[in-house]
């Protein structure tokens, strides 16, 4: 039998754009966490690699908006087993970076073409999030064209905490994100302020 995590967290995607597509989770699984690193395959074979910005929930069809139960999660469970069908999870990652199709360079820009449309999205694992490290050219992304609905320092956070725990080891990890801190710092024109206010959020 299928483990549970190996279904968790995949997703299909349903809207997509060089800079960003929208993937709906199947009902088995579970949504990434926002800033969390998704990769997904392009019609030419390159590996797409997105940040999650958003994530939301709602009914599956327009017309059948919820209602509150007044049930735990264990009664809601167990007496209306359907509800969870009735809703669909959705969401929607930023385009970062993409690995070419031979597999040989990722690069840290937008992709030549967007995510094929019922391409499956999936959490990508520790060694790829290393290897969107240095020189962190994605951070420009996000520091001047964020997703306009999401405040931006709330998703620096969010990834740089991705990064930081990522690494192999503390050494490692306090490293990448001091390197990254020097990114930021030069694309955030030197505001310290705003910077040390990131690193405490990534750091508690």
């Amino acid at each position: 039998m299928e483990s549970r995590k190996s279904k968790v967290e995949n997703a299909e995607v349903i809207e997509s754009s060089t800079r960003a597509f929208t993937a709906e989770v199947h009902e088995d699984a579970d949504a990434p966490s926002f800033g969390s690193w998704v990769h997904v395959e392009a019609d030419d074979g390159t590996t797409l690699y997105g940040l999650v910005s958003h994530v939301e929930t709602g009914p599956a069809a327009a017309n059948r908006q919820p209602r509150a139960l007044g049930l735990s999660e264990e009664e809601r469970r167990k007496e209306m087993p359907h509800v969870r069908e009735l809703l669909r999870t959705t969401y929607r990652a930023q385009v970062l970076g993409y690995r070419t199709a031979d597999g040989r360079q990722v690069r840290q820009t937008l992709p030549p073409r967007p995510a094929a449309i019922h391409a499956f999205a999936e959490p990508c694992p520790p060694e790829a999030v290393r290897a969107l490290g240095r020189p962190y050219d994605f951070l420009r992304t996000l520091a001047h064209h964020p997703d306009e609905a999401v405040p931006a320092d709330d998703l620096l956070v969010a990834v740089l905490g991705q990064i930081h725990a990522a690494q192999e080891t503390e050494d490692e990890a306090r490293a990448e994100l001091v390197a990254a801190g020097r990114q930021l710092s030069r694309l955030l024109d030197d505001d310290h302020e705003r910077l040390h206010a990131i690193l405490r959020r990534v750091e508690a």
